[in-house]
């Protein structure tokens, strides 16, 4: 079988030697085997991938903590001491993973101090005892719509046909709920116009490992957004809607997504929008 194959994730894990090693991937709400070797005792490796593996996978080993990795076409080497020692992990080979790999290094730093910055903002602005003081506030200010800028700055240079292009931004959404509703209220609104443009029938979406995650976010930031419970209900309708738009085409999505989204909202006794 391995002939059909046209790459490879290959690659060293020195303190993995002699140890199964597999690669898995998303369909939906679901996951599935796609190869498994064993390593040899320098802790050497070689997995195949289709082009039906489209998307995102992971790699799998003893301690059951994965790698998630871009598969896109391209042949992809990593090396590093073991999968769990994410540190130690480095993309020699494979463009897409290694923009994946930087992206998810410097993301979280920059939300991290963004966090700070407007946590002193708000301290500079509301308390009188520094609010006299404008220099600050202005450097703040220009230091948040600098990270702002560089983050954006990153994603636009990235190729436009390239799975990334479309993988980063989707992640970030999916992953900026807590901080957008504890730290950024004003973005609220921008934040749930986003989730409602997903295409849950995108091939990209459903291979991406976020298909469960953007429905979850999406419906926690809803309950999240300090509305009160009526117009939480509202919004929540409005949303089930726009992901009908695209689903009602595709008959296997559609009962996979309104099942689970069913289940979601009964388990946190969101009764009427379960029922609608």
């Amino acid at each position: 079988t391995s002939s059909s194959f046209a790459q490879t994730i290959s690659g060293n894990l020195k303190l993995l030697a002699n140890q199964e090693i597999k690669l898995e991937g998303f369909d939906g709400l679901k996951t599935y085997p796609i190869s498994m070797t064993n390593t040899d005792e320098n802790g050497n490796f070689k997995l195949t991938y289709s082009k039906e593996d489209y998307g995102v996978g992971y790699l799998l080993s003893a301690d059951e903590k994965p790698l998630f990795v871009i598969l896109s076409g391209e042949d992809i080497e990593i090396v590093g001491e073991a999968l769990s020692y994410t540190e130690t992990i480095k993309i020699t080979k494979g463009r897409e993973n290694q923009w994946f790999e930087q992206y998810a290094k410097e993301h979280p730093r920059r939300e991290q101090a963004l966090t700070a910055w407007i946590y002193l903002e708000k301290i500079y602005t509301l308390d009188s005892l520094f609010s006299v003081q404008k220099t600050p506030i202005q450097a703040i200010q220009s230091e948040k719509q600098r990270i702002s800028n560089e983050d954006a700055a990153f994603l636009l240079k990235l190729p436009k046909e390239s799975y990334v292009s479309w993988f980063l931004p989707t992640r970030k959404l999916v992953s900026s709920v807590s901080t957008v509703a504890q730290y950024r209220p004003d973005e609220i609104p921008n934040t749930i116009a986003s989730f409602r443009i997903l295409d849950y029938t995108d091939k990209r979406l459903y291979k991406s490992g976020l298909f469960k995650d953007a429905i979850e976010s999406h419906f926690w930031l809803l309950e999240n957004s300090g509305r009160s419970l009526d117009s939480v209900f509202i919004e929540m309708q409005l949303s089930i809607d726009a992901m009908l738009l695209n689903l009602v085409k595709d008959e296997k999505k559609l009962n996979e997504v309104t099942n689970y989204l069913f289940d979601l909202l009964e388990r946190y006794s969101l009764f009427q929008a379960s029922e609608y």
